[in-house]
């Protein structure tokens, strides 16, 4: 995975004084199993569950988006449910090591994974983990971020991403880019390559709380993540949007163009989704789908949302979602040579 020039990033001082967190198999077994014929989604039944606590795991440090988006579920499906709901921060790997110790849990419903496709996937691809949309009873997804963005320190002094693609595929690999190697923000960077024909010098910050001092600091010149993420550093003009990889432009920030109304084939999105250990009673999926259904219909939650992330709340339904995570498995799969290389 570019490993010739793969840079690390040791900002282990800077990381602590910011608020921002990260968020962030072979060949022959990348391919998942077909899941249109689940079992598990044919019907709902009755169940009383939940009749005590749940815990609701979130496989990043605690203050990034995947951790914020579970946080305010937690504090609704507790109105809806009735019980209490702890956020668990299970950090290491990407993601893989809070994910696996859901798919490890007993399938009771009491402990629940609070995930993205991005970094689910991309584990995946670079075979850090096995683990897929079939190893979790899908329950629904709650969200689907679309707003993944490349970005500059202003100190570069460029400030638009025609001068930037052309000036990185003048000079191959000069411009570094701080992305998270076995996350989604590295998935997209690859796509830009392939599409543009420039190479960037990946950095591996980890996450927000690397990336952005990074760029403020002047120690990488781009990065790519949310957009939220970036939000203020662009409001304030230390940092550069430059596009963006929605297949329109976000309502949000509908100054910055999309990678595609500029030529280069590439979007991406990745989905927020509830997962149940294998083997869960299915009417527990349904209720839990349900009840974030009703919370997604909440004025309050999806103002928060969309004010704090720039994101307008996205509900797939039990049934429906597993689905729409093997839509996008199978749009980025193909990239799994390209992230190796």
């Amino acid at each position: 995975m570019k490993a010739k020039k793969l840079l690390a990033l040791g900002l282990a001082g800077t990381m602590a004084a910011m608020c921002f967190a990260g968020c962030g198999s072979s060949a022959s077994s990348l391919a998942p199993a077909s899941s249109a014929g689940s079992a598990a989604q044919q019907g709902s039944g009755e169940t009383n569950w939940p009749e005590r606590g749940i815990s609701l795991v979130v496989p990043f440090a605690a203050g990034g988006d995947t951790d914020y988006y579970a946080r305010l579920y937690a504090k609704y499906l507790e109105e809806e449910l009735g019980q209490t709901v702890t956020v668990v921060n299970t950090e290491g790997s990407g993601g893989t090591v809070g994910a696996q110790t859901v798919a490890d849990a007993e399938p009771d419903g009491y402990t629940i994974l609070f995930y993205h496709t991005g970094n689910l996937y991309a584990n995946k691809m670079l075979g850090v983990s096995e683990l897929d949309q079939n190893s979790f009873e899908i329950a629904c997804i709650g969200e689907v971020d679309d707003t993944n963005t490349l970005c500059v320190r202003s100190s570069l002094r460029i400030d638009n991403a025609e001068d930037f693609i052309e000036a990185a595929k003048a000079e191959p690999d000069k411009y570094s880019c701080a992305v998270t190697i076995s996350g989604f923000s590295y998935y997209t960077l690859c796509q830009l390559e392939d599409a543009s024909g420039m190479s960037l010098n990946p950095v591996d910050a980890g996450g927000a709380s690397a990336m952005i001092p990074a760029l403020l600091g002047d120690q990488v010149d781009a990065g790519i993540n949310s957009y939220g993420v970036f939000k203020q550093y662009v409001e304030d003009g230390s940092i550069i949007p430059l596009l963006t990889y929605g297949e329109e432009r976000s309502e949000y920030f509908p100054d910055v163009p999309t990678a595609k109304e500029l030529g280069y084939d590439c979007s991406a999105a990745r989905a927020y989704f509830f997962g149940l250990p294998k083997g869960t009673d299915p009417a527990i999926a349904q209720k839990l789908s349900d009840a974030v259904e009703k919370i997604q219909e909440n004025e309050e939650y999806t103002t928060n949302v969309s004010e704090t992330y720039c994101v307008t709340p996205q509900f797939k339904p039990y049934g429906e979602a597993l689905s729409y995570m093997d839509e996008i498995w199978a749009e980025m799969e193909p990239y799994t040579e390209i992230m190796n290389q």
